[in-house]
């Protein structure tokens, strides 16, 4: 480890141990031991990086490979990928505008519907109106009528003679 013995380690702790106490000492092993899992982390997923783009093709006929071959070859790759996301996007640009324009077309012919049962409503409220309007005249003409046919009744009393009586008066 490092070309370190036993022997030095332990001096180096017990110096660690002096200078920092024992409160802070375990505090500073659990940094330093996460510390060493990253660098540890990150060396692992370089080696892994650099595996798989290897410039080394053992199965051709050249096995050294130019890297900017591959490089282009990558671009060329990432270019077509890309084309063809934009045409999947431009396609579906297209299917929401086209269902966007057949939804305001509805809004539209919904608003004109609204429109037109509005005026229906409004017609049919106001002969609702009319009619009543003219019960009320129809009634109030007819009170009208029995009134003043009980106050004439009243100014003019008649008595009712039987026929009977008045042909036996006269014979």
């Amino acid at each position: 480890m490092f070309g370190i013995g036993g022997f030095e380690l332990f001096l180096i702790l017990i110096f660690g141990f002096l200078i920092f106490g024992p409160d802070k000492l375990p505090a500073i092993a659990k940094t330093v031991g996460k510390a060493i899992a990253k660098f540890r982390g990150a060396q692992e997923e370089m080696s892994e990086q650099l595996k798989s783009a290897t410039f080394i093709d053992k199965d051709s006929d050249e096995p050294f490979k130019n890297p900017l071959d591959i490089m282009e070859s990558a671009m060329s790759e990432a270019k077509s990928k890309a084309s063809d996301a934009r045409k999947q996007a431009d396609a579906v640009t297209e299917k929401v505008a086209s269902a966007s324009d057949a939804a305001a077309v509805s809004v539209q012919e919904r608003a004109e519907s609204f429109a037109e049962r509005k005026a229906r409503y409004d017609r049919e409220r106001e002969k609702r109106r009319a009619e009543a309007a003219d019960e009320a005249k129809a009634a109030a003409a007819k009170a009208d009528a029995e009134r003043e046919e009980r106050v004439s009744a009243r100014e003019n009393p008649t008595v009712d003679v039987p026929a009977k009586t008045i042909i036996e008066e006269e014979g």
